[in-house]
């Protein structure tokens, strides 16, 4: 409802003023006697004439006219609906038609005297409801409410729901601005259950390996009776145990072999037993990476060192690298030849290691590095030594580094480390090469490097020259219980040195290995010219082939605006795809996969939790209400004395600009013109 007025900001006085002024001059002029018309046309023609000056007068003061707009804002009620899939997994007596037909009458009811909104856990309200909502997070559900209606008069909010929350914060702990009423949802009795509870399993596993699966049942009411427990893939049975259920908590594990390379899913099989109150619990699929193998790491040493052993401790910790130690005389030689790193400790000692080949080397100093062979380190730093003089260096870290990152809340650890021997001379970093750590002596930092990386054609070069990093790791594990700044820094640098440069011009890639169910799938395109600078206006095809062999074609002509494939939410399983166009005329194509994932969050508890519901109702000043009892709930908000808001707006203008008054002051001045013609006067 609005209504609205007009004021003008003049004072009173000087309006007063306008008329006295404006009728003097009027009386003056039509109080003569002697006149060709009538008493009632000479006062027509004087309040002609007094309307017009009156107008004139007003303008003259300049007056601003404002105009006032009242608006009436019903009280808003959000109908907050908990459409997650756990509401409808048991059997209760609530039907998603018995929702659906309560949304829809509790809006019909409340619409006369409320404005109602309806706002579902997930996805949005149409004309019903639908209950296939992954998770369940009440916590957001509300705070996107407040967020969402802030401007508005929002004086209640309904929850609907069982209680149940597995993502978020507990709603318990939030604070509410308007009143909650709860609806409870589901049965808070335990059901006669048989599900599995919980499944841990590698992320990634490599090719050859076997990889282990761990689950945790949980059962009720099944006290003694034996179920079979299986684990597929597709149709395939990879193992399966005959279990004794002799407990509420069951654990059992598996022991696969990674065989395929790629995306693989499985799925957990839980025999159902007459009686269960839900099936769908008894089934769960995880996923796994199957990669083709490790990378592989040469460590290079002519004597055995403490080094090598807090290198291999810290590589250890990534599952994706497998390294091997050559110490001439002392272990086996090698029959590998090319590396994805080689690992040289006290690099340049003279010794010949054979003809051993990586792209990345990373070259450690120590007590058998021989100065006069390191000017073979003149694309990352040149150093001239003065005799075999040492100094005891700390490590300064480098905040401008870029080729990588540590986490910040640990470099502050370099400070603690011991001193290690580094050669004394002077040292100076070529144009390519950057320092991630400079040599602190005693108090003062230096600008020469401690550890230096350099990469030129592809070939990339890490440099530490000091010796002794075992006692970094030593020291970091005996003050703070583990060695995690040592360990990252170890890992990052063979990261570094071991991933190969990408020089294809056609380059296609997911932008997640793995997405869950509702995320949008993007996969992103790059084309590039033969100098590998981005070229764009080509027709890329992409085809896309889920598990079971259905494919689907999408095209698009990339730009520099649009260079990705938008396929929207997916269903779970594993996909390949094949992207393919021409570059000068030459075909170029790249394949690969990617796994949607089913959360599978909704089907582990099904016992409905009131007393939370209960909670926030208490603490927001709302009301619980069991689904049974929601005419109770519609008789409580119709007598609820929910306000209106008024709210005013102003709008203000100068009375000059309109051309109305203007209009008004022509018609007066001529209709009394036209008169005075007309009846004879000039």
């Amino acid at each position: 409802m609005e209504n609205s007025w007009y004021s003008l900001d003049v004072s009173p006085v000087w309006v007063f003023a306008a008329v006295l002024l404006a009728g003097g001059l009027s009386v003056l002029l039509y109080s003569k006697t002697s006149r060709p018309w009538g008493k009632k046309a000479n006062i027509l023609l004087g309040f002609l004439r007094l309307t017009g000056i009156f107008l004139i007068l007003l303008l003259l003061l300049n007056p601003v006219l404002q105009l006032f707009i009242n608006e009436t804002t019903k009280p808003l009620v959000v109908l907050a609906v908990d459409n997650s899939e756990s509401i409808l997994m048991r059997n209760t007596n609530a039907t998603a038609n018995d929702i659906n037909s309560w949304v829809l009458n509790l809006k019909e009811q409340l619409s006369s005297k409320h404005s109602v909104a309806v706002q579902p856990m997930s996805g949005h309200f149409s004309d019903s409801l639908t209950f296939d909502g992954k998770t369940s997070n009440i916590s957001a559900l509300l705070r996107q409410i407040e967020n969402d209606y802030e401007d508005h008069n929002l004086s209640a909010i309904i929850l609907a729901s069982d209680g149940i929350y597995n993502q978020g914060q507990s709603p318990a702990f939030l604070t509410y601005n308007q009143p909650i009423y709860t609806l409870g949802l589901g049965d808070t009795i335990p059901p006669k259950d048989i599900a599995i509870r919980n499944v841990r399993n590698n992320q990634v596993a490599y090719q050859g390996n076997q990889f282990p699966v761990m689950v945790t049942l949980y059962q009720k009411g099944f006290t003694g009776e034996q179920i079979t427990l299986t684990i597929k893939e597709g149709n395939q049975t990879l193992a399966s145990k005959n279990l004794k259920l002799t407990a509420p908590i069951v654990e059992t594990d598996f022991l696969l072999q990674a065989n395929d390379a790629g995306f693989r899913r499985l799925t957990l099989i839980c025999e159902s037993l007459p009686g269960e109150s839900s099936q769908e619990n008894n089934v769960r699929d995880i996923y796994i990476d199957v990669i083709e193998g490790k990378d592989q790491i040469l460590i290079l040493a002519p004597a055995p060192h403490p080094d090598i052993s807090a290198l291999r401790q810290a590589i250890a910790s990534a599952s994706n690298y497998e390294t091997s130690v050559f110490i001439p005389g002392l272990t086996e030689k090698p029959t590998l030849l090319k590396y994805d790193l080689i690992i040289e400790h006290q690099a340049f000692s003279g010794v010949n290691y054979g003809n051993f080949e990586s792209d990345g080397k990373w070259y450690i100093f120590g007590p058998r590095t021989r100065a006069s062979l390191t000017n073979q380190l003149a694309d990352v730093v040149s150093i001239q030594t003065r005799g075999n003089k040492k100094d005891l260096v700390r490590g300064a870290y480098n905040t401008a580094f870029s080729k990588f990152e540590l986490n910040e809340e640990l470099v502050e650890l370099f400070t603690t480390y011991p001193p290690i021997q580094a050669p004394f001379g002077t040292y100076q970093l070529s144009d390519i090469a950057e320092a991630l750590l400079f040599q602190t002596i005693g108090s003062v930092t230096t600008d020469r490097p401690l550890m230096a990386f350099a990469s030129r054609g592809g070939q990339k070069t890490a440099v530490t020259t000091g010796s002794g990093i075992w006692k970094w790791r030593l020291q970091e594990a005996a003050t703070e219980e583990k060695a995690e700044l040592f360990d990252e820094l170890i890992v990052k640098t063979v990261q570094y040195l071991s991933i190969k440069e990408n020089k294809d011009r056609f380059r296609v890639k997911p932008r997640d290995e793995q997405y869950t169910i509702g995320e949008r799938v993007m996969i992103d395109t790059e084309v590039y010219s033969e100098i590998y600078e981005r070229i764009y206006g080509n027709k890329i095809t992409l085809t896309v082939t889920d598990d079971v062999g259905n494919a689907s074609v999408h095209e698009l002509v990339d730009s520099q605006g649009s260079s990705s494939f938008n396929l929207g939410s997916m269903p779970a399983g594993i996909y390949s795809y094949r992207a393919s166009t021409t570059i000068n005329g030459k075909p170029a194509s790249r394949s690969g996969s990617f796994a949607v994932r089913d959360i599978q969050l909704e089907n582990i508890n099904l016992t409905a939790n009131h007393n939370a519901l209960k909670s926030i109702s208490n603490k927001s000043g709302g009301q619980f209400f069991h689904f049974s009892e929601r005419n109770g709930l519609l008789r409580e908000l119709e007598s609820a004395n929910f306000q209106n808001l008024i709210t005013t707006e102003k709008e203000s203008f100068p009375l000059i600009r309109n051309w109305w008054i203007i209009l008004i002051i022509t018609f007066v001045f001529s209709a009394e013109w036209f008169m005075r013609k007309y009846l004879g006067a000039y």
